[in-house]
């Protein structure tokens, strides 16, 4: 059981890591905070109660992973009800209703909190055991987290189902439909827990029955957490694995456009677009490769009086990619010239622009595919000459 909540933690705690990288490319993503919030409490409430941990934080006050298990559970549940919540309805009315939320869930925790600090030290080490023999500030310290929680997994829940009918992808259904299972779970160990709360008053600890109780609480809880663990990961990986494809096209013609983009990186240093830090993930390949497409599509723009004069085939647009490519060679060449000597650019005017063959007009991805065309002319004329 110690091995299985160990590996469990780590598995929150890289969890976490993971969706705090994105969130540094991404600091805008109102979800992705939500989601990463939700992972990191849950990780934190689950290590407060793992030794060495547990004791040292009783050291420095007692009852404190007590006190950090119960609100770090139920915070990570009101993320998951917040995340259906941003994630399904406009903004404006998302933030009304999470107000809504927040007022009675921090409530609940606020009063549970007090009841805590007022509480003697041994309830505050364990209140959940202190509610069994019958203490006070347990059996209401109990019950109110407890409360929290349960309006949390609710309402998670009924959006859950909501959104599970009316998810297209099939991830994402399969996902949704596995959270929804583990929050049934959380929702019934947490049903389980006001049961134990309220048994606690009426019956011994050693009772049968509060036993049996306790028994299924641990069974419920095992499958209801990783549950909803697995159902917010799985639709996240799966479109990983999913663009995994998309990805690998987008590396090789990034790879693809590098003999192309450093020639004309090279004469025109000052190119390169400045990286800036946002939405757009300037990390990933697929802004890297849009990014390096529009520098060179600017150089080819920029070296438009440095091409020769042109050709019938060029003006009509039926020119080959070899040729487009022997022409930009030559456009190089002289713009080395000239700045090798200060001259001024001679050649075709300046109108005379290389163009991909479709006009420019079927997208981006199409530019691409004719500049990796061009770049690997140019690469294979280099293998010639130089030979």
């Amino acid at each position: 059981m110690a091995l299985v909540l160990v590996t469990f933690t780590l598995l929150l705690w890289a969890g976490t890591a993971l969706k705090g990288l994105q969130l540094l490319r991404a600091p805008d993503d109102r979800l992705l905070r939500t989601v990463a919030s939700g992972l990191a409490t849950a990780a934190i409430a689950f290590t407060v109660g793992r030794h060495p941990v547990e004791g040292w934080l009783d050291g420095v006050y007692p009852g404190i992973p007590s006190l950090v298990r119960n609100l770090g559970m139920t915070a990570a549940f009101y993320l998951v009800l917040a995340f259906f919540v941003y994630s399904a309805q406009q903004h404006r009315r998302a933030v009304g209703e999470m107000l809504r939320h927040r007022a009675i869930v921090g409530g609940l925790l606020a009063l549970a909190v007090l009841t805590w600090a007022l509480a003697p030290a041994q309830v505050r080490l364990d209140p959940r055991a202190a509610s069994y023999e019958g203490f006070g500030h347990a059996t209401v310290f109990q019950a109110l987290a407890a409360l929290a929680t349960l309006y949390s997994v609710f309402h998670a829940l009924r959006h859950g189902v909501r959104r599970v009918r009316t998810a297209q992808r099939r991830h994402l259904r399969i996902g949704l439909s596995v959270l929804v299972i583990g929050l049934v779970g959380a929702l019934l160990a947490n049903l389980l827990s006001v049961v134990m709360t309220l048994m606690g008053i009426v019956l011994s600890p050693q009772a049968p029955a509060l036993t049996a109780a306790q028994l299924a609480y641990v069974v419920v809880i095992l499958f209801g957490i990783p549950g909803v663990a697995f159902g917010l990961a799985y639709p996240i990986v799966a479109g990983m694995v999913a663009a995994m494809p998309v990805w690998w096209r987008h590396w090789r013609q990034h790879r693809a456009l590098r003999p192309l983009w450093s020639e004309v990186t090279r004469a025109f240093p000052a190119l390169t677009l400045r990286r800036t830090i946002g939405a757009v993930r300037p990390w990933s390949i697929h802004a890297r490769r849009y990014r390096r497409a529009c520098e060179i599509r600017d150089g080819l723009v920029m070296l438009a009086p440095y091409y020769p004069a042109a050709e019938r085939e060029d003006a009509e647009g039926t020119a080959t990619t070899e040729r487009c490519a022997a022409r930009l060679r030559e456009a190089l060449r002289a713009r080395a010239e000239a700045r090798a000597d200060g001259s001024e650019p001679v050649g075709g005017e300046v109108a005379t622009v290389l163009a991909p063959r479709n006009g420019g007009g079927a997208g981006m991805d199409a530019d691409i595919r004719w500049l990796v065309e061009l770049s690997t002319a140019l690469r294979r004329g280099q293998f010639v000459e130089s030979g």
